[in-house]
């Protein structure tokens, strides 16, 4: 008769423990602010899948159309970026009136140079579009604070995947990759303010 011993076997042991360690490192690999504003992300994409108007204006001061996005996912977060609140509202007055300036300068533009006006125009109306929506992102992120001029803002960009289906997409699901931005105010909570697909992103400087 054999008798089996009770005695823990090492190997086991230390596998077991090598386990738990990896799991652990895994859990604690992503840092705190970037779960903040992953999980923000994250939520927003789930808003827009469900159509909910009112969570959607709680968390974005962008309008997308939401009638085909069933669903996104989340692929990387871009480093921080820090701005003064008077370089943003100086650069959404300074794009508004040069995106009046290239409106102007495209509707004179003759056959050769109608296309690169016309690209340079969109460009510049979406970098302004961007520039208001993350001015009204402010006090949307901190609901009854007063931000200084000299005080800063936090901006991530963040890479996703978002799922278009439905009608009018067609018989299969499309996946596009797009850019989501958001804002955070001192003391205050994640907010998108720019969403484009990743080739036709505006790259607004500062944000």
């Amino acid at each position: 008769m054999s008798v089996r011993s009770s005695a823990p076997n090492p190997v086991r042991a230390i596998t077991c423990a090598l386990a738990l360690t990896a799991l652990a490192a895994g859990c604690a690999r992503e840092a705190p602010e970037i779960r903040e504003v992953r999980k923000a992300a994250q939520e927003y994409l789930r808003a827009l899948a469900k159509r909910d108007v009112k969570e959607i204006g709680e968390r974005s001061t962008c309008v997308v159309s939401a009638n085909s996005i069933v669903g996104g996912t989340v692929l990387g977060i871009g480093p921080p970026r820090k701005v003064r609140m008077g370089t943003l509202d100086s650069l959404s007055l300074v794009t508004r009136f040069v995106q009046r300036t290239a409106d102007s300068t495209w509707a004179f533009a003759n056959d050769s140079t109608a296309d690169s006006l016309f690209r340079a125009a969109r460009l510049i109306s979406n970098q302004a579009a961007v520039y208001r929506s993350a001015v009204r992102a402010v006090p949307v992120s901190a609901p009854g604070t007063v931000v200084p001029r000299d005080s800063t803002v936090e901006t991530r960009s963040v890479r996703t995947r978002i799922r278009y289906a439905g009608p009018a997409i067609g018989p299969q699901a499309v996946d596009k990759e797009e850019i989501i931005r958001l804002l955070r105010a001192p003391g205050g909570k994640w907010i998108v303010f720019s969403v484009y697909l990743t080739d036709q992103d505006p790259r607004p400087e500062m944000i």
